[in-house]
């Protein structure tokens, strides 16, 4: 089987989290109250290192990073997106609104 591998920097707090980027390209947008993400390969592993570099197990609970629109990987006609750590989220699915 064929395998992508992604490696992030091990987490350390006088740098915080950190990702290295390949220059991709990510659109993020709110349609009719759902959050899309569509991307180029490289802007969709830019987005995958920065969720694994907030999933090291030194991070701590409550950190987050803010990607703005028109800075690496967000194109200019992106909302903002905060992603961030939450140790205490609830797992348990819960029904749609929809």
């Amino acid at each position: 089987m064929d395998e992508i591998s992604l490696s992030v920097p091990r987490y350390r707090r006088e740098v915080g989290v950190i990702a290295p980027v390949e220059g991709g390209t990510i659109r993020v947008e709110l349609i009719d109250g759902v959050v899309r993400v569509d991307g180029d390969p490289a802007g969709l592993r830019d987005l995958a290192r920065w969720c694994l570099s907030l999933a090291d197990p030194s991070v701590p609970d409550g950190t987050h990073i803010h990607l703005d629109p028109g800075y690496d990987p967000l194109n200019s006609e992106s909302v903002p997106l905060l992603i961030g750590r939450d140790n205490g989220i609830d797992a348990t699915p819960t029904p749609s609104s929809r």
